[in-house]
């Protein structure tokens, strides 16, 4: 069942071609506009699916007849989430016809859910259900229809390439994320989907985002593949100031690895992501491993106009997970890559202590250095990446381990063992020197040495530093020869 949408009906004669779709987003743009200038309503939520438990919901299934597109020679599909469970606030969904006789090419019609298009198994079927989000499907590893990005849950969404499992996950805004006021988390009230062509390779979708702090219109263009991009282009119209404004938000979830803490398990590691990444405004690429902190941090890299960070999974290796389901080894890496001048401001990384892999507890996302007020309009573009190729965003050797050593017959030292790996080491004439370059603030460095692994290419850079008190010791090093530079910079921590 198809109704017509009120506000944001648009007519095309022909197709929905470039210059149609720029002026639906300028549409929508105005639409959130007028939005922020009004009171913040909470979208209504769907009560009775909440007796849908976990084990429930993920048992849900549509039915193949309810799958849009699935006729028609075109590559993607999309597949609804019912509302239940966490999920109860439902979404709408149009669909944007993008060819047609001129009675219908380039008009919005709205997606009605039911109980009917959903098989829920052994379970009771609701009486009433929504969509909670949707997710895009494509033939990526073959001729299969493969999932290449979900939209589910508050303003989440997560794209994956060819071979990768789910992981990081994306977030259209972070708005006072560890700040002492309460977080809010804006949400996507709203999805239009732009009918592929059957060759098109892309995929348009725009959306509109509602919080108590601000209201948002979001352009995504999908483009699947090795490395599946998202192009986003988000425009957004404060309600009120807010004291932290997060762009291009990703999180993940960090519960033990190479750098601790210990666990009595089976596995090695457990992490969807290990390291936060940089390429600054001036070009210095820099790596901060992540941990699981006993208590919550928040660091901070001063930037101005970066070109691209993201938290990635380096470990790429099966043995250092030994997990067959969870498949550790395959987890995305996301990367963002600004469009044009962010300005001043800082990457933030928010690392929050967890006991249990199922809670994400990383958070990585742009703040500007200017506050943000009530009225102001904001407008940021950039591409993320889910990609499992990390080694080709950077030249220079990698940090690919880092791990923490007690000193014998000092309680206040601490040893960092960085492992670097990369073509500039493994090209290095036998002869020459490596050198570190160590700088530490809020501690006492001790001694620092480099050495090369028996049988590898790699360099290990050893530095032993002091505790001064409670404060934690932010270390800095990176590795040269004859004064030309060898690895990215290292950001990372000893901590009391």
């Amino acid at each position: 069942m198809v109704r017509l949408v009120g506000l944001l009906v648009v007519f095309f004669v022909g197709s929905f071609s470039t210059a149609h779709a720029q002026g639906f987003f300028d549409k929508l743009i105005e639409r959130a506009r007028l939005s922020a200038g009004q009171a913040y309503a909470k979208e209504t939520a769907i009560p009775d699916t909440a007796k849908l438990g976990y084990d429930t919901y993920r048992g849900i299934r549509l039915r193949p007849d309810s799958v849009l597109w699935r006729e028609g020679g075109g590559r993607f599909r999309v597949e609804f989430f019912p509302t239940g469970f966490l999920y109860q606030t439902p979404v709408k969904i149009y669909v944007i016809t993008r060819s047609g006789t001129p009675d219908t090419a380039g008009t919005a019609t709205a997606l009605s859910a039911s109980p009917e298009m959903f098989d829920f198994g052994k379970a009771t079927p609701p009486a009433q259900v929504g969509f909670a989000g949707f997710k895009v499907t494509y033939p990526l590893n073959g001729d299969k229809h493969d999932e290449i990005i979900s939209f589910l849950g508050a303003s989440y969404f997560r794209p994956i390439g060819t071979g990768q499992a789910y992981g990081a996950s994306a977030r259209g805004l972070a708005i006072d994320t560890a700040q002492p006021r309460s977080e809010e988390f804006p949400e996507f009230r709203e999805f239009w989907l732009v009918e592929p062509a059957p060759g098109d390779k892309t995929l348009t979708v725009f959306a509109l985002l509602e919080s108590p702090g601000a209201s948002g219109a979001y352009a995504f263009t999908l483009t699947p593949g090795v490395r599946t991009t998202v192009d986003v282009d988000a425009r957004l119209f404060m309600r009120h100031g807010v004291s932290m404004l997060g762009i291009a938000p990703l999180t993940s979830m960090f519960l033990s690895g190479k750098s601790g803490p210990w666990r009595d398990d089976f596995r090695p590691e457990v992490h969807d992501s290990d390291g936060l990444a940089m390429v600054t405004g001036e070009g210095e690429r820099i790596w901060r491993p992540l941990t699981n902190p006993g208590s919550l941090q928040v660091s901070s890299f001063v930037d101005n106009n970066p070109r691209g960070f993201g938290l990635q999974q380096r470990e790429r290796r099966f043995d250092r997970y030994q997990d067959s389901v969870a498949k550790y080894q395959v987890r995305p890496s996301l990367w963002v890559e600004p469009k044009g001048d962010w300005g001043e401001g800082e990457v933030r990384l928010v690392e929050i202590p967890t006991p249990s892999e199922y809670h994400d507890n990383i958070v990585a996302f742009w703040v500007s250095r200017w506050p943000v007020a009530k009225g102001q309009a904001l407008e940021y573009r950039f591409r993320l990446s889910a990609l499992s190729d990390e080694v080709a965003l950077a030249s220079d050797a990698r940090v690919v381990a880092t791990r923490q050593a007690s000193i014998e017959g000092n309680a206040r030292a601490r040893r960092l063992v960085v492992e670097f790996e990369g073509d500039t080491l493994a090209k290095l004439a036998e002869e020459r020197l490596v050198e570190s370059n160590v700088e530490v603030s809020g501690g006492k460095l001790l001694r620092t040495e480099t050495d090369q692994p028996p049988g590898s290419a790699n360099r290990r850079l050893f530095i032993d530093v002091e505790l001064e008190g409670r404060r934690a010791i932010d270390i800095r090093a990176y590795l040269t020869a004859g004064g030309e530079r060898l690895s990215e910079t290292f950001a990372g921590q000893v901590r009391p």
